[in-house]
């Protein structure tokens, strides 16, 4: 083969390999890709949730009592439903059934007031009387002396026919007695108490009362 023939042969190979490499981006770059229409690239939308119900007030279980708390004096009471807090005097709560019901004042006094009735109720809660319970102290003193006194003069006086020293005696005894019984009943009432009163309790501001005949 002479050069000239190698020569065309060549350009012609060469040729033909730089058109097959300019054919193959072509072939990519004339690719054609079609447009997607808006709507498909939107997602279904979803239901619609409805918003939760509001949830219904829980009423009071079967058989509580209506309890209205109040303090008979200026200090409030703290109350509890088996050992637990609950609310503090003046207030006027539901007491389910069976439940254990305390009054524990601020210096730590407790007063067990136990199981309440079914119906209305108003409780009470008495805190300790200083008065008068000094006063029920003193008082059973000084009867107690006048009391011991009055035996001594009516024993004395009616065993030896002295009249007078009789007479003053059962007077002096007497007496005495009436106040040694009248000073231990202040004291009595002097201690913390608590007491259940039947009834339609009513709560007007601060002012707590019972409506009704009992």
């Amino acid at each position: 083969m002479s050069k000239s023939k190698a020569a065309v042969l060549s350009t012609v190979l060469v040729g033909m390999l730089a058109g097959g490499a300019r054919a193959q981006p072509g072939a990519e770059s004339g690719s054609v890709t079609m447009p997607v229409p808006e709507q498909a690239l939107l997602t279904e939308t979803p239901p619609a949730i409805a918003p939760p119900a509001p949830a219904q007030p829980a009423g009071p279980a079967p058989g509580s009592t209506q309890a209205t708390f109040v303090s008979g004096n200026a200090q409030p009471w703290e109350v509890l439903l088996d050992r637990q807090p609950a609310c503090e005097t003046p207030c006027s709560i539901y007491v389910p059934p069976m439940r254990f019901v305390t009054l524990r004042a601020r210096d730590r006094v407790m007063l067990e007031v136990g199981y309440l009735p079914q119906g209305s109720v108003v409780v009470r809660g008495w805190h300790f009387a200083d008065g008068a319970y000094a006063g029920g102290i003193i008082g059973t003193t000084f009867s107690g002396m006048g009391l011991a006194t009055g035996i001594t003069l009516t024993a004395v006086g009616c065993a030896t026919d002295r009249r007078i020293m009789c007479t003053a005696g059962l007077i002096t005894g007497g007496v005495s007695a009436v106040g040694l019984y009248l000073s231990i009943r202040l004291m009595q009432s002097a201690v913390p108490k608590a007491e259940v009163l039947p009834g339609r309790p009513y709560v007007s501001g601060n002012t707590v009362g019972l409506a009704g005949t009992f």
